[in-house]
């Protein structure tokens, strides 16, 4: 038997069927009903369009007025509950009149019994449900592709952002190429040209040409890695050397925002198997993500050890940090901190971050973010495992 009673409202305005339906109910087996009895036709709508009960049972004939009618009122006025109408007139055409009028089942009186009015009854309150779940499911898959169709706009907004970034990014060293060349030109036209000066000139174009070839080697591995093409070239890398790479390439851009930096290493550091271009590469934007937004003269420390089965490769730095709303969404793609007031950290293309947890992933291993000492700046790990598992991105 059911745990709770089937609430029933019955809408008629003659005794006798109100006795005859209470009767019929219980003789219904493993089944509680609560029937409620409405007389009074002058509120019916209401009680049907307030939804107090499981199911409405409409007689056909009251008085004045009809239960089609009052089915159509109430279905006009937003009632969702499942109403039967029931009739003691034998005509085809009630039977599609109340179907039409939103009547979940038409009966007719005179061949009631339990069995039909447990049928009609359970059969109402399914199609409900159905009806129900339906609708759940229909505002689900809205409210999803609504949430799609935003994301869609907010990745249209983040390409063409994009977009404008990268021909400000490649544009940027061309000016100072551009300018170094011209210099080049009056120095040879008006000879004997000046060594220091010359050095000057092929030191500044060899930056800019380095800054536009790392641009496009991301931008090369962003376009390999999403279209699933890339495969890493694993050899044994001590770890020490690894560091020591990475930190030559971003010491000029330290130096240049006069930064103090501060490397420890394990007294015996470990050799482990990874590709040694992609790490280089992943330790290098960690260390240029954390100069990049860090103020001049601040403190930045590269702290590599065993942990567990594996070697973590931590970048602490003093900067503002990344606020807390963020810290998992500077991984996607194209996303920046935005900050005003310092032309470096309002350069970039966004997806320096996304490379790092990238590669890593392919080593089998895994990158966090924290905030650093004190609540100060940012601390990223970068964890890679000694033997990478089987199912690493390696060819």
């Amino acid at each position: 038997m059911l745990s709770e009673a089937i609430r029933l409202l019955l809408i008629d305005d003659d005794e006798e069927d109100y006795v005859l339906t209470r009767d019929l109910l219980d003789e219904i087996a493993d089944v509680r009903f609560d029937l409620e009895w409405l007389p009074d036709v002058d509120r019916a709508v209401d009680a049907i369009v307030e939804g107090r009960h499981d199911l409405y049972l409409v007689d056909y004939s009251l008085g004045r007025r009809d239960g089609l009618s009052i089915i159509r009122e109430a279905v006009s006025r937003g009632a969702g509950g499942p109403m039967i109408l029931l009739t003691g007139r034998d005509e085809r055409t009630i039977d599609l009149d109340a179907m039409s009028a939103g009547a979940a089942d038409f009966l007719e009186k005179w061949r009631l019994n339990p069995t039909l009015l447990e049928r009609s009854i359970r059969y109402s309150l399914q199609e409900r449900r159905h009806a129900e779940d339906l609708e759940r499911r229909v505002q689900q898959r809205t409210a999803e592709l609504a949430r799609a169709n935003a994301a869609l706009r907010e990745a249209d907004r983040r390409k063409n952002e994009y977009l404008s970034t990268l021909a400000h990014e490649l544009r940027n060293p061309l000016n100072p190429i551009r300018n170094a060349v011209a210099v080049m030109r009056l120095a040879a036209a008006r000879p004997p040209a000046d060594p220091a000066v010359l050095e000057d000139c092929r030191a500044m174009i060899e930056r800019q040409v380095a800054h536009i070839v790392r641009l496009l080697d991301d931008l090369m591995v962003v376009a390999r890695i999403s279209r699933g093409l890339i495969q890493l070239k694993p050899g044994p890398v001590a770890v020490d050397r690894l560091a020591a790479t990475a930190v030559e390439n971003i010491r000029p851009y330290m130096a240049k925002r006069r930064h103090e930096f501060e490397a420890t290493l394990p007294e015996d550091p470990p050799t482990f198997r990874c590709d040694e271009q992609r790490m280089e590469q992943v330790l290098y934007n960690l260390l240029h993500n954390a100069a990049k937004y860090t103020e001049p003269g601040g403190r930045i420390g590269l702290h590599v050890g065993l942990d567990g089965d594996g070697v973590a490769f931590r970048i602490v730095d003093d900067g503002p940090g990344v606020p807390e709303g963020m810290r998992e969404a500077i991984f996607d793609i194209f996303t920046q901190v935005k900050r005003d007031g310092d032309e470096e950290v309002a350069s970039g293309l966004g997806v320096g971050l996304w490379l790092v947890r990238r590669l890593v992933e392919l080593h089998g291993g895994k990158v966090s973010l924290r905030p650093g000492p004190e609540g100060r700046g940012s601390e990223f790990t970068a964890w890679l495992p000694l033997a990478p598992a089987d199912g690493a991105g390696f060819a």
